[in-house]
This record gives C-alpha cells, sequence and structure tokens, in this order.
C-alpha cells in the first residue's frame, strides 16, 4: 500500500508560528511522502482528533500523524518516524511545565503503567526507540489498520466526580489500543519542543 499520511492537526481555532512554520517546512523537504494536511477547531482536543481520524479514513490514508497546535520539531520527524515501521510510535516532548518532565507513562514490573522511570524498569531514557505504556498525543504516527480494530469514539475523555479531567484524549486511544494489542514506542531522538511561554 503506497504511504500516504494524513497530518491531522487539533486546534482550538489558531496554531503556533513556530509549529506552522514545522508543518510547512516538513511538507517542503519531504515531496516523496505524500502529506495531507487536514486542520480542524473546536474547543475539545478529543473531539478534533476523532474528526482528523475520520477524515483520513475516508480520504484511504495508509497513517496518520497527530500534531498539535503546540508543537516544534524538525523537518525530518515524519520520515523518522515512518522507518520504524512501528503501528503507534510517538516523539519524546516534555510537559510544559518546569522543571522539565517527560510527557511519558512506562511500565513498572508487574505489567502497570507508571508516571517515573526506576531501577527496576528502564533505569533511564534510553536514546534510541523505546517501548513505553503512553507518549504524549501532540507528535504521534498511527497506521490507519489500527482503527480497524477499535470502536469509536477512538479518543475518549472522562471526567470524575469533581469535573475534573481524569482521562485525556490521548490515554484514551493508546489504552484501547493497548488492549486489542498494540504496542506503543518512543522515538527519543527527534527534539521536539512543547511550545508555551517558553520552549519546555
Amino acid at each position: 500500500m503506497k504511504i500516504k499520511v494524513a497530518l491531522g492537526v487539533a486546534t482550538a481555532g489558531t496554531i503556533k508560528s513556530k509549529t506552522a512554520f514545522s508543518i510547512i517546512e516538513m511538507v517542503r523537504l519531504n515531496p516523496e511522502i505524500e502529506m495531507m494536511p487536514i486542520f480542524t477547531f473546536s474547543g475539545y482536543i478529543g473531539e478534533n482528533k476523532n474528526r482528523n481520524t475520520e477524515t483520513a479514513i475516508k480520504c484511504l490514508c495508509s497513517h496518520i500523524l497527530y500534531i498539535d497546535h503546540d508543537m516544534k520539531f524538525p523537518p525530518n520527524t515524519l520520515a523518522k518516524l515512518l522507518f520504524h515501521d512501528k503501528d503507534i510510535v510517538g516523539g519524546l516532548y516534555n510537559y510544559k511545565q518546569l522543571p522539565p518532565e517527560p510527557m511519558l507513562k512506562y511500565f513498572d514490573n508487574k505489567g502497570e503503567w507508571t508516571p517515573t522511570l526506576s531501577k527496576s524498569t528502564l533505569g533511564s531514557i534510553p536514546n534510541e526507540l523505546f517501548k513505553v505504556a503512553a507518549i504524549g498525543g501532540g507528535m504521534m504516527l498511527v497506521k490507519m489498520s489500527v482503527f480497524e480494530k477499535l470502536k469509536k469514539p477512538y479518543f475518549s475523555m472522562e471526567q470524575d466526580e469533581a469535573g475534573n479531567r481524569s482521562m485525556t484524549e490521548d490515554v484514551g486511544f493508546l489504552l484501547q489500543a493497548q488492549e486489542k494489542g498494540f504496542e506503543v514506542w518512543c522515538e527519543p531522538s527527534l527534539g521536539i519542543e512543547h511550545i508555551g511561554d517558553f520552549a519546555f
């Protein structure tokens, strides 16, 4: 199947100028990869990503690269992620907070999700591709064949009794995908920045 990648850009109506420049340069400098930008606009990121996915399915894309509105990344990002040929693979970046903290979840010795590394798991973040429990959905490449085994909505969110968000849309997607046997991988060498008041 020919590679045709949807660029699913989820926004609340605007994107960072550095994000726009990153997308333009990635498209311009990788003419051998067919890319189809899809921009969605709403106040709910889960809705945006579900709409991006539906459009990518209708347009017979082979992959979708989810890009949040506040990401800065090098032009070779998509090519590097495609090279690994994984069902779900994303780039490493940090939460928008200080001190910097990787937006990752890991597996403990019992196979449960944990927010921190320990000597009993990886010890430290590797320099090469490695398996994780969860990655941030702001720079994540997914094969469209994954969605054939998932239920809608693909990106679901939950709130607790106080109205606080208890499950984000990327976690909802990754939990469902893992229940269907899909693995999640992280590529740590891309140099992605999460743009806020600082480049986190």
